[in-house]
């Protein structure tokens, strides 16, 4: 970790994006690589070419995470309906199996479905992945058979299309959704590149620009420049009073044995809040 400190003890700080929150820095780059594109390429910081590539990879993330979240949603929009056309042809084909097999439902089970003995009944699946586990098997012994033996309802060609379709709708869902972690998961990574570059970019500008001295002028840059009230050695005194008092009343409540912790003043005249810029890991 590279730690820098400047102006501590300007009325001005320097407020960077949240770091975890990609579009607060995807934002503050944009507003920083459209200052500096408008200014003369001589003047431009070494660090404005590598932002604008990576705004240009964020770009390709962030549409590749919005193409996989549409499928997602499309797809599971299309198992919602299938879900209930996989129910009623399951419920159809247990009605054809129990006229078929009154006294033996257990000759179900060569069709997918398991029965009860004790009360004769063909057992309906319960779960999606038991819905087509039956299908299988169902379409399997089916298309085994010679067309002239098999059971007209439901219809065999209607049994296979709602099957295939499921599959399908769950195989794209999950693509969507693999899809979509993906590209979150490299739109993470870029917005962390951005935000050291963020820290970079404002050293070089304090350094060369702006002698090392906070001003309003770095928010033509994008960045945030907002005034920090700066405490008085006597409000810090009294404040770090107060804060003894207060330990020392609660240790005392608790009859704890060990004596009361103080905490010490700030009398350097300005708050601990000072421009912290952490430059990316070499």
């Amino acid at each position: 970790m590279i730690t820098a400190k400047f102006d501590t003890t300007s009325k001005l700080h320097l407020k960077f994006p949240e770091k975890n929150k990609p579009e607060q820095i995807v934002a503050a780059i944009r507003a920083f690589v459209d200052y500096e594109l408008s200014r003369p390429a001589e003047l431009q910081l070494p660090h404005t070419p590598i932002m604008v590539n990576l705004l240009q990879q964020w770009a390709a993330s962030d549409d590749q995470r919005t193409q996989g979240e549409w499928q997602r949603a499309t797809a599971a929009e299309g198992i919602e309906r299938l879900d209930q056309e996989l129910g009623e042809i399951v419920r159809i084909i247990r009605k054809t199996l129990d006229a078929a097999f009154p006294t033996r439902p257990s000759q179900a089970k060569g069709w997918g479905f398991k029965s009860k003995q004790s009360t004769k009944n063909i057992l309906l699946p319960q779960t999606r992945t038991e819905h087509l586990m039956a299908l299988d098997d169902y379409i399997a012994q089916e298309q085994s058979r010679p067309a002239a033996e098999r059971f007209t309802s439901p219809d065999l060609a209607e049994v296979v299309r709602v099957r295939d379709t499921m599959r399908e709708q769950l195989y794209l869902r999950r693509i969507g959704q693999n899809q979509r972690e993906k590209s979150v998961a490299a739109g993470n990574w870029i917005a962390a590149v951005m935000y050291n570059y963020l820290q970079a970019a404002a050293v070089h500008l304090l350094t060369f620009n702006f002698d090392f001295t906070i001003t309003p002028k770095l928010e033509y840059w994008g960045y945030k420049v907002v005034s920090r009230r700066v405490v008085s050695t006597k409000e810090a005194v009294e404040a770090g009073a107060v804060e003894i008092i207060a330990a020392q009343e609660t240790i005392s409540e608790a009859d704890a044995p060990e004596a009361a912790p103080t905490y010490g003043a700030d009398t350097n005249g300005s708050s601990s809040d000072l421009l912290d810029l952490i430059a990316p890991d070499v």
